[in-house]
């Protein structure tokens, strides 16, 4: 106890000293001033309704965000240590310290907490830059309070270790001078480390275990995680660590001053001390917690995620395609929390989470996009998450994670769901089941293997296989579709089936069954059993003259997407062509709900031709014929027997040929009948997290009031406090 108390009247005697000083007043004004600006552009941006209205803590980049914060912390913590031992020394109180019945790790200890006290002193009066954002904020979206917490409580946690170091260089030093140039470039060098991956990637590429310490020790991403309401359990380790190694240093510098004997032991006391904080870290990150203090639980897996992470027993790598477009960047970090959230939340060593920078590797992104059916604008401007586990393949795009309002609110954020499109990718890639597509192929039916002319399915094959379907032939269902078979697929039929098929995929239907038809020339036998599910499929072909590529009745789509899962995440993104569309039209059938996937534009019509592949004009339709939009391709399903059926009026637009000549992503979206057809692609009910969002009104009267406030008039406030107690001090006497 009589350690204890030592320590603390040390400390109240250091807070004490420093408010009483004439630099007292000057440090918080400075303090205010500079805090004051950062907190007036955040506002700004606020309030600017040319911008987007920022995702996630308002504050955020108002605690750390940009490197302005970190130099002029530095300098505050440099100006609060510099004359906690060097100034005594030069007074000459040193000595009568030093000779009083206080240890060296009381005199230390309490010289850190009474300049821990005045720091957090300062921050404390920047709780006005809170109270005026609740006043700025509509009344139905007050700022989260969570967020703000941690912040400060990564404040404190950031500041204590700086001023460890900073105690540390006092110690070292003779004058206050070089105390603060040794506490400010210990702090620089601290910060730069973290910036290693950002100065040297390829250096960091070559020492895998260098780019793990940079990243343990970055500063700025542990101050970031604070000030979006996350808790690590490894950023408060590390701090701790810092303190701790840098206070036991300080204590045997000042010891061995007097004692110098005491050298190695003291060299070794420290060696001892990093030892037992380096191996207790090695446990933490081991078991590292990372807790969310947003209201919305915006960081915190659903159960559901946790019991399918939990069950993961395949390797499964988590790529990150970093967006290139700036105004993804902070969505991103939404994204980099989810995916390291997922690796927590795995068994040890079963998800890895690896990083690519598109512009350092764009060979790659070429491949990429070539086998995800994802353009290489989109994976290297917006960005991705590629899931791969086993052979399997899934490619979930940013904009398959998140949906923006239109441009005129500022492309705000209506709501990010990659915790369920990262869970269901992750889903389809673990699965170890592999539902089985059976192709017919006894009515001359594009094959499943390769055949000259490029005329086969081959890549549509490669495609599912990729996704986690097998793929096989059926010659003959004349009596039943085979339970094995998960969907009956018909791709371009040459012949029709007959009366006995037919009825056999009807009752498949009845039953409950899933079948997929892409339809090719001429009747295909299946058009009773259509109708009856609620789709009818014409003869005339759908022709959209304004969105033809060269060939007679080919033309392409890249908005004429339906509201359907299948189809929705292609629209405005995935380009898809259609070789003579045949138009599939809904219609009412009782129980049966039918949804168009994919149509033509309004400037379309269906038209009727004299012949297979040959149409009478492309120019103008004629009476009669249906005007666009037209549907060209329809999923189906039956709520009372289950049935589900995909049609498309398009077989040739799968075949291998045309889909690798025109890079399109037909066989994507196949695919992604396939999954809906099988139940795959069901949601994993989780529902959408949108972070913190916050707009606020600001005339420009107003701006200006808020800066002469926040930036002038709150720290002349303070200095004149300042001034006032070192006065009234002063005026008590020592």
């Amino acid at each position: 106890m009589t350690g204890l108390r030592q320590t603390l009247a040390i400390a109240r005697r250091e807070a004490g000293a420093f408010f009483a000083a004439p630099i007292a007043p000057i440090v918080a004004v400075l303090f205010l001033v500079v805090e004051g600006f950062s907190f007036f552009a955040v506002v700004r941006v606020l309030a600017d309704p040319r911008r987007p209205a920022p995702y996630g803590a308002v504050l955020r980049t108002h605690f750390g965000g940009t490197f302005l914060y970190w130099a002029f912390m530095f300098f505050v913590v440099a100006a609060l240590t510099m004359r906690l031992v060097a100034e005594e020394r030069r007074s000459g109180t040193w000595e009568l310290l030093r000779t009083a019945p206080v240890s060296s790790a009381a005199i230390v200890t309490g010289k850190w907490l009474g300049a821990l006290a005045a720091y957090l002193g300062l921050w404390s009066l920047t709780l006005a830059h809170v109270a005026i954002l609740v006043w700025l904020a509509p009344v139905e979206a007050r700022p989260d309070w969570g967020p703000v917490v941690t912040a400060y409580l990564g404040v404190a946690v950031t500041g204590g270790s700086a001023l460890a170091i900073g105690v540390l260089g006092s110690s070292l030093a003779r004058s206050q001078m070089v105390a603060a140039a040794l506490t400010f470039v210990g702090l620089l060098l601290l910060l730069l480390v973290g910036l290693l991956p950002e100065l040297a990637p390829e250096t960091l590429a070559r020492a895998p275990w260098l780019a793990r310490v940079a990243g343990a020790v970055d500063v700025r991403r542990h101050m970031d995680d604070f000030a979006r309401g996350i808790v690590d359990t490894r950023h408060l380790w590390i701090h701790a660590a810092l303190a701790a190694v840098a206070l036991v240093a300080a204590a045997v510098a000042i010891t061995v001053e007097r004692r110098p004997r005491e050298r190695p032991a003291g060299a070794l006391g420290v060696a001892l001390t990093a030892a037992v904080a380096i191996l207790s870290g090695v446990e933490v990150a081991r078991h590292p917690l990372r807790l969310d203090a947003t209201s919305a639980g915006v960081y915190t897996l659903e159960p559901g995620t946790r019991e399918l992470l939990a069950e993961v027993r395949a390797p499964v790598t988590l790529l990150v395609l970093t967006a290139g477009r700036p105004e993804f960047a902070d969505l991103y970090d939404e994204v980099l929390e989810l995916v390291r959230r997922f690796q927590v939340a795995a068994p040890p060593g079963m998800v890895r989470v690896d990083s690519l920078d598109p512009a350092l590797d764009p060979g790659r992104i070429e491949a990429l996009a070539g086998d995800l059916a994802l353009s290489p604008e989109e994976l290297a401007g917006g960005g991705a998450v590629v899931v791969t586990s086993g052979g399997r393949t899934r490619a979930v795009a940013l904009l398959d994670m998140a949906a923006f309002t239109d441009a005129g609110d500022g492309g705000r954020l209506a709501w990010f769901r990659g915790e369920e499109a990262l869970a269901a990718a992750l889903l389809e890639v673990t699965d170890p089941d592999r539902p089985a597509v059976c192709f017919a192929t006894a009515h001359g039916e594009l094959p499943l293997d390769a055949e000259e002319g490029d005329v086969d399915i081959t890549r549509l094959v490669a495609t599912l296989g990729r996704d986690g379907f097998a793929s096989q032939p059926l010659s003959s269902f004349l009596s039943t579709v085979p339970a094995s078979c998960a969907v009956l697929a018909i791709v371009g039929p040459r012949r029709p089936l007959s009366a006995d098929e037919a009825k056999v995929v009807a009752a498949h239907l009845a039953r409950g069954g899933r079948v997929l038809l892409a339809a090719g020339e001429g009747t295909v036998g299946l058009e009773e059993a259509l109708h009856a599910r609620g789709v009818e499929l014409h003869q005339a072909i759908v022709v959209d003259p304004e969105a033809e590529i060269g060939a007679p009745g080919v033309w392409a789509t890249l908005n004429g997407y339906g509201d359907h899962p299948v189809a929705a995440g292609f629209r405005g993104r995935r380009l898809t062509i259609w070789h003579q569309p045949r138009w599939v039209a809904t219609r009412p059938a009782g129980p049966v709900s039918a949804w168009p996937l994919v149509q033509s534009s309004p400037g379309s019509w269906a038209e009727s031709a004299p012949s297979p592949g040959q149409l009478r004009s492309r120019t103008a339709p004629s009476q009669g014929d249906a005007r666009g939009p037209l549907p060209i391709a329809v999923a189906a399903e039956d709520n009372t027997s289950g049935a589900r059926l995909v049609v498309f009026g398009a077989a040739r637009s799968f075949a291998t040929g045309e889909l690798e000549r025109n890079g399109a992503a037909n066989d994507a979206l196949l695919s992604r009948s396939v999954a809906w057809l099988t139940g795959r692609s069901k949601r994993l009910g989780i529902g959408p997290k949108t972070p913190e969002q916050l707009r606020v009104t600001l005339t420009a009267a107003g701006e200006r009031r808020l800066f002469w406030g926040c930036v002038v008039v709150l720290p002349a406030l303070a200095g004149v406090l300042g001034v006032a107690l070192v006065w009234a001090r002063r005026r008590r006497g020592p």
